[in-house]
């Protein structure tokens, strides 16, 4: 006589397509609860000001971007870490007027983006606006059997704005300061 397997064997084979698909459940709404973490959650931008005559202002801005989501950009002003842009997020600094060496420099040994800089004489009594942002220009992935391994390039970029687009920019963001 063949053999023939029983009920119960076919249940467990489907339990065990559902467990998969369950636990690829629990890990998304893991990590989209873990990369929601990194944006910036302090109070959303409201207007551009300036704190004190004697001094310029400068807003750093980060748009909200999938890409390098999870890490906060440190910025650097005259080799001084001065604070970090998260995700959607902007920093407002004040800086005494004169010649500013900023830099951004890479997260990690491993971070896709390049180093970031740029010079900036500031005025007393002035705003500034500057974009931190980078796109992906290259990516692959490498299939090795159960393992899949990827890389790539992205172009970080500092863009200097007028307060006329930045303001739009601004509008979507939050405060990264603690």
């Amino acid at each position: 006589m063949p053999y023939v397997p029983a009920p119960v064997i076919e249940k467990l084979a489907i339990t065990g397509e559902r467990m998969k698909l369950h636990s690829l459940g629990i890990l998304l709404f893991i990590t989209l609860n873990l990369l929601v973490g990194c944006s910036a959650t302090g109070k959303k931008f409201t207007e551009a000001t300036l704190a004190n005559s004697e001094t310029a202002t400068i807003y750093f801005m980060r748009q909200d971007k999938f890409l390098g989501a999870a890490g906060c950009r440190d910025i650097l002003i005259d080799s001084r870490k001065i604070g970090c842009i998260k995700n959607a997020g902007f920093l407002r600094v004040e800086v005494a007027a004169g010649d500013r060496f900023i830099n951004l420099p890479k997260v990690t040994e491993s971070d896709w983006a390049n180093e970031t800089s740029v010079e900036l004489e500031t005025k007393s009594g002035h705003l500034y606006f500057l974009e931190w942002t980078h796109e992906l220009e290259d990516f692959y992935v490498i299939p090795a059997g159960a393992v899949v391994i990827t890389g790539g390039k992205t172009k970080a970029s500092i863009i200097k704005h007028n307060k006329e687009t930045a303001l739009p920019i601004l509008k979507e963001l939050r405060d990264s300061a603690p």
